[in-house]
């Protein structure tokens, strides 16, 4: 045996063993997160039992921003540790232990006061589990080599999503069953989210086998870890897209839910099934996302999800109680471009970060982004604007901010243009390339049809 060939096949058996634990935790992870996790439609309905106001469902969807103000936390923690596995893990732990309060909390408190205990035990918990977010954005970081860590994160997202959604359709049903008898509900809530806990904690087990690679501890002090990313230029462009996209998708971002219960009167099953679509358009899309990333670059891609993110909005000005298949067809085209935005917010600051300072520069991010989505959402739940009628269309407060946010995501290509990534394709020759694709596609299909045709 050469000398460097034991080397290599541990590097390759290490990078076989985090894709196969990454994703088996990551199913327990996507399930807690679709039942408890930021945007989950069982908070959002208990919420609407237990009487929240619009500010209230804006704090609701503010709060889950948390998990990306409060990142750089990690970086901090872990600057003086050689290994992150155990830190990440006690986060997470400590984080998602929590989850049964939101269950148990209803059952013991009025409505009034357990609003309020709802709304900080969730708090409480994301900023917990915000600090373990990035320490594992730096640990995977670590361990999947740039040049395929979009195909990575497609394939990992696609299989989480369909199993996250799969159960949270199960229990959507259990949900409904319940009707309107708000004890039985709480109870099924408690069930719930004393669940998610479980399965968190459950999955966490798993992660703490996944391989690490020893990383030198940081010198640094913790300003100076802070404050050296943005004497990057770049970083500092991608700082401002990323608080411009992330404002714009926080105009209304807190009611599309809501808009679906009050407006529309949709189950909680209705609303899975929407969800269940969306991740058909996702899981179908994930992979040629994937491919185009690492063929094209992520700015590339993100550019076309935000001319796909823009005309999301504008389909749900047209949206009634008896039409809502209007939704359900727009869910599949919103999974697709959500897929794309998953896989570039997770690849794009990793790809403009050195390599030793993925964490600061991840944290960073995800801290100035969900700063800017923050503002927005707080701003849409206490200055609710009003209803306003619009080329023949009587448009509801909701759908305003609907409105409002599709053109707001378009003006975010200004500042992503801006940025600066290794190896970018410009978009207008991705577009090319796309046309001459399908015209060679479709050329194949002629010539096929015609040596078929009698």
């Amino acid at each position: 045996m050469f000398p460097g060939m034991k080397n290599t096949a541990g590097k390759r058996s290490d990078l076989r063993e985090t894709f196969r634990i990454s994703i088996t935790e990551g199913v327990f992870s996507q399930v807690y997160n679709g039942l408890a996790g930021p945007g989950s439609v069982f908070l959002t309905k208990l919420l609407t039992l237990l009487g929240a106001s619009s500010g209230q469902f804006g704090i609701l969807s503010a709060t889950g921003q948390l998990s990306m103000v409060l990142q750089p936390l990690g970086a901090l923690v872990t600057r003086r540790m050689t290994h992150h596995r155990r830190s990440t893990v006690l986060w997470a732990a400590a984080g998602r232990i929590m989850t049964p309060l939101l269950g148990v909390i209803p059952l013991l408190l009025p409505s009034g006061e357990a609003l309020t205990a709802v709304l900080l035990v969730y708090a409480l918990s994301t900023a917990v589990l915000s600090v373990s977010t990035n320490i594992w954005t730096g640990w995977i970081a670590r361990m999947v080599p740039l040049r395929i860590r979009g195909r990575f994160f497609a394939r990992r997202n696609s299989i989480l999503v369909a199993f996250g959604l799969a159960v949270a359709f199960v229990v959507g049903i259990i949900v409904d069953g319940a009707g309107s008898d708000s004890q039985r509900l709480k109870t099924i809530f408690l069930v719930i989210f004393s669940a998610a806990g479980i399965i968190g904690l459950a999955g966490l087990r798993i992660l703490s086998t996944q391989p690490e690679k020893p990383v030198p501890p940081n010198p640094l002090p913790a300003s100076r870890i802070l404050l050296e990313p943005f004497r990057d230029r770049n970083f500092r462009k991608l700082c401002l897209f990323g608080v411009w996209w992330m404002m714009a998708v926080g105009i209304g971002a807190p009611f599309w839910q809501p808009f679906m219960i009050q407006v529309l009167r949709m189950g909680v099953t209705q609303m899975l099934l929407y969800g269940m679509t969306s991740t058909v358009g996702t899981v179908l899309t994930l992979k040629y996302w994937g491919r185009l990333v690492d063929r094209f670059g992520n700015i590339a891609a993100m550019k076309l999800a935000i001319m796909i993110g823009t005309a999301v909005p504008l389909i749900w000005l047209f949206v009634t109680p008896d039409r809502l298949w209007i939704i359900f067809a727009e869910s599949v085209i919103s999974g697709s471009m959500w897929g794309c935005v998953g896989i570039v917010t997770a690849n794009l600051v990793l790809a403009v970060a050195p390599e030793d300072r993925v964490q600061s520069y991840s944290g960073l991010y995800g801290a100035f982004s969900g700063i800017g989505m923050i503002i927005t959402m707080l701003a849409s739940g206490f200055l609710m604007p009003k209803p306003l009628c619009i080329a023949g269309l009587s448009l509801h407060p909701m759908q305003v901010l609907f409105l409002a946010t599709a053109f707001a995501r378009l003006s975010a290509i200004i500042p992503l243009s801006r940025v600066d990534e290794p190896n970018a394709v410009p978009l207008a020759a991705v577009l090319n390339r796309l046309r001459l694709y399908s015209k060679v596609r479709l050329f194949d299909i002629r010539v096929l049809l015609g040596r078929k045709a009698p």
